[in-house]
């Protein structure tokens, strides 16, 4: 098992405050439909695209609930994969040169190149049986939106509510995106459960919105590459540094911001194009959940 199953398992573009008119990039493409949602597709991703309705998964059973009652020791680890009712929209294309993915993992793979729209009230049910809420649904839905306007801020935040045992790191080129219906912050960030090089297959970009009526929250993610980046090995370096070599852990606060530093000075050699990803985004339209 690899690191990144294992994950699995276990201020340039700061934010304006009004809607903006959508990118020249937005007016061509392939709109797709993912039930009552739409979205604008570029037609060169267009091939392959995976339109799927998936039900609520929530991390316990019914009886393996009633046994947690019983004893506070029987509880579950969430994962990735626990999520509301959401439709799915996966785009294998818009994946870089010699990237992989497997599509029948992508609803448990935090960077596969995909469009989740959930029904955002659901999101405090996934964590129990689906039926007991873990906080009033309010109560969450406002600290999803707060969440996304203290990130849009510039503070670090771990966004997704989809659970990972890792934290967002590497979180830069922020940016406000507006879709019909809502808004959200892009960023591009990596997961990590420890000190970590920016990584090639694990660097990505990232999306999460809520809709104006709080009934839709989105999360988007798709891998990124750039020269430079370093593969997976241990030995790899960047900018230097190692993570094999000792004392990469003291300084890690200094690779990240050297790292991040060097992400957004080459951010124009990024593939996909941020661009061309912000104008897909902002051609969804997601006003309501029914």
């Amino acid at each position: 098992m690899n690191r990144r199953q294992w994950l699995y398992l276990s201020g340039l573009s700061m934010a304006g405050c009004g809607r903006k008119s959508p990118t020249p990039e937005a007016s061509a493409g392939e709109m797709t439909k993912a039930g009552p949602f739409t979205v604008k597709i570029p037609e060169k991703w267009a091939q392959g695209v995976i339109v799927e309705k998936i039900p609520l998964k929530p991390l316990y059973t019914t009886e393996e609930w009633k046994d947690y009652q019983k004893d506070p020791q029987l509880i579950l680890k969430p994962h990735y994969g626990c999520r509301p009712e959401h439709w799915a929209i996966r785009i294998p294309a818009a994946l870089p040169k010699g990237f992989k993915v497997d599509l029948s993992e992508a609803g448990d793979d935090p960077t596969a190149p995909q469009i989740l729209i959930h029904k955002a009230s659901e999101w405090a049910l996934v964590h129990t049986d689906g039926k007991h809420e873990e906080k009033p649904a309010p109560q969450f839905l406002r600290q999803m939106r707060a969440d996304i306007d203290a990130a849009l801020a510039g503070e670090d935040q771990n966004l997704s509510p989809a659970f990972m045992d890792a934290a967002l790191t590497f979180q830069c080129l922020r940016k406000r995106v507006d879709f019909g219906g809502g808004f959200g912050i892009r960023m591009l960030c990596q997961w990590t459960i420890e000190p970590e090089l920016m990584r090639k297959q694990e660097l990505h970009y990232l999306f999460v919105g809520l809709s104006d009526d709080h009934t839709c929250q989105l999360i988007a993610t798709f891998p990124i590459d750039l020269p430079g980046l370093p593969g997976e090995g241990p030995e790899e370096e960047h900018l230097g540094k190692s993570s094999s070599r000792e004392g990469f852990t003291a300084d890690f606060d200094g690779y990240e911001a050297a790292a991040t530093k060097w992400l957004e000075e080459h951010q124009a050699e990024i593939t996909p194009g941020l661009a061309e990803l912000d104008a897909m985004i902002a051609s969804i339209t997601a006003k309501t959940w029914g």
